[in-house]
């Protein structure tokens, strides 16, 4: 089985829901609607919406949340935890490369390195080509992913990180060529060692305008923080903005200069 079918767990969540900080979350959903301004009431698909982190924040500002993830247990967590906030939103389960909606939201979001999960770029442009799809005419696309060029600077060695009451042993790794990192997580619990391995596609700015611009979308703009930082290669993250056009051909914003 591929990494994603299996690491979305109760492990996943011990070790690193500890780890999401409140003020990283609000600085987060803060950005997306800055960079999104969306009207009152609108339409937003969370795609890999996991427990929920990001999209009951936005439903609790008044949106209309859908959110959408492989894990029923990150599912599970964000049903009760919406519960717990009483705001509606609308959870499904599924692959992100086959979402099912059609002309159907004013914004599609996909957070924290979401994107880039599967083994060949072919399924990872599924995603975008079906986030096209589920948006309406007009409504946007925010990616955020890790910028390659940033990771590629880095010499991160093995270290250890606590996460709630667990010491964790990450050892990250990085391969240039095929543009893909990862992780795998080591800790002792009940006297025996524990195993998680990840692993993503990182792409450049310029990768990720090509892919967008394939599935259909125009691209917009990107930037390199969630305060309106620009996009350098020294950002450790690539925002970046599309939208659905009813235009079949365009130019990119860059390129009608």
């Amino acid at each position: 089985m591929a990494w994603w079918e299996t690491f979305f767990d109760d492990r996943y969540l011990r070790i690193y829901g500890p780890l999401a900080s409140p003020e990283a979350t609000q600085e987060q959903v803060e950005g997306i609607l800055a960079y999104l301004d969306l009207p009152e009431g609108a339409s937003i698909l969370d795609l890999a919406c996991g427990y929920g982190r990001i999209a009951i924040p936005l439903a609790q500002r008044g949106f209309r949340v859908t959110g959408l993830d492989l894990s029923e247990t990150l599912l599970g967590q964000a049903r009760a935890a919406a519960r717990n906030a009483d705001v509606q939103v609308s959870w499904h389960r599924g692959d992100m490369r086959e979402i099912p909606w059609t002309d159907t939201f004013d914004a599609v979001i996909s957070i924290f390195t979401s994107f880039g999960f599967f083994e060949n770029d072919r399924e990872n442009q599924r995603v975008l080509e079906g986030a096209r799809r589920a948006l309406k005419v007009g409504g946007r696309l925010l990616l955020d992913v890790m910028n390659r060029d940033w990771r590629v600077r880095q010499d991160i060695q093995r270290h250890w990180f606590e996460a709630g009451e667990l010491i964790v042993l990450a050892e990250p790794w990085l391969d240039p060529v095929a543009g893909r990192t990862g992780e795998t997580w080591r800790w002792l619990e009940g006297g025996e060692w524990q195993t998680m391995e990840f692993d993503v596609r990182i792409y450049t700015a310029t990768e990720l305008k090509a892919m967008v611009e394939a599935a259909g979308l125009r691209w917009l703009t990107a930037f390199g923080g969630w305060k309106g930082e620009p996009l350098t290669p020294h950002a450790r993250r690539i925002i970046a903005l599309a939208e659905k056009s009813e235009v079949g051909s365009w130019k990119s914003e860059v390129g009608s200069r």
